[in-house]
């Protein structure tokens, strides 16, 4: 955990030990699987558990599930019955909605009166990496909390290979005299780039699901499970889509020394960034993966290529 992160859930806990701690908090992040642990340590606090326990008859989760990873009203209408259940031992309840971006519009609004009255000694906390995706009558009912992970850059060998491929391709487009001899290669390794990267998000996405799904101590249905493995793709595809804005920008900056001096690659690296943003974007409402970074790549190699 980043030492802000700590801080934060430090100072969270401290309120709840002076009695002042909000009773609904919106953990918002990058990565679900983060804001999931972090907040380990605060209802541990709340409920007296042990440093390494996670199981508690008072402590409840929320999950989207199926296909379309959807926190359904009749789930929510289940956690709502349970929270206004006396305690099984003591007076404190948590509650814990998952990916809480995923709620639908009918179980947010089942979910609205608890939030703004909720059972005594309860608190809500509501995780997501999309806080302006929730309905903002539950986010103004809220206080937000960001916690950032530590070192988001994905550390792998295969990554720094395909950024420095990446890096090369972008270098041949910006050369027009290169360009000009030679229009075929710029296209078969756009093609390359989009099968490896494809490959890539799919490694990355395997790998966390798997260390995650290990880290969970309450069994998951699987329509759940499947709901959580689709978001931790989401959540990996987002970051490695940052990264590529990132490296794109202080690249090409790079390449033209002083960004006042940028010129025509100045206007051509905000229609890229605009173009990776759109295709994020798309990529929330269910756009096909291979589909949105063929677009992205191919969009990219006619805009660098343009005179």
């Amino acid at each position: 955990m980043s030492a802000l992160a700590e801080e934060r859930i430090e100072s969270l806990g401290q309120r709840f030990e002076t009695d002042s701690l909000h009773h609904g908090l919106i953990f918002r992040g990058d990565e679900i699987p983060f804001l999931e642990q972090s907040v380990c340590i605060l209802y541990r606090k709340i409920l007296g558990m042990s440093d390494d326990a996670s199981v508690h008859p008072d402590l409840f989760h929320l999950r989207p599930s199926g296909k379309a990873r959807i926190i359904t009203v009749e789930k929510t209408r289940m956690l709502i019955s349970d929270l206004y259940r006396s305690g099984h031992q003591g007076s404190r309840k948590v509650a814990i909605i998952h990916e809480t971006d995923r709620m639908k519009k009918e179980a947010a609004n089942a979910f609205l009166k608890t939030l703004e009255e909720p059972p005594s000694g309860t608190y809500l906390f509501l995780l997501t990496t999309r806080p302006y995706s929730i309905l903002p009558t539950l986010r103004s009912r809220c206080i937000m909390v960001r916690l950032d992970k530590k070192g988001k850059k994905q550390d792998n060998e295969v990554w720094s290979d395909w950024l420095s491929k990446y890096q090369a391709w972008i270098n041949l487009l910006l050369d027009r005299e290169k360009l000009k001899a030679d229009r075929v290669s710029p296209v078969f390794m756009a093609y390359g780039l989009i099968e490896s990267l494809s490959a890539l998000i799919k490694t990355f996405a395997d790998s966390s699901a798997k260390n995650a799904l290990g880290n969970l101590t309450v069994p998951l249905e699987d329509k759940e499970r499947d709901a959580y493995e689709s978001g931790l793709r989401r959540g990996i595809r987002t970051n490695i889509l940052k990264e590529i804005s990132q490296h794109t920008r202080e690249y090409v900056i790079d390449q033209n020394k002083i960004i006042q001096n940028l010129g025509r690659n100045g206007q051509k690296l905000s229609r890229i960034i605009s173009q990776l943003e759109r295709i994020n974007g798309l990529l929330e409402v269910n756009l096909k993966e291979e589909a949105a970074i063929e677009d992205f790549l191919l969009s990219s190699l006619r805009i660098w290529s343009a005179k």
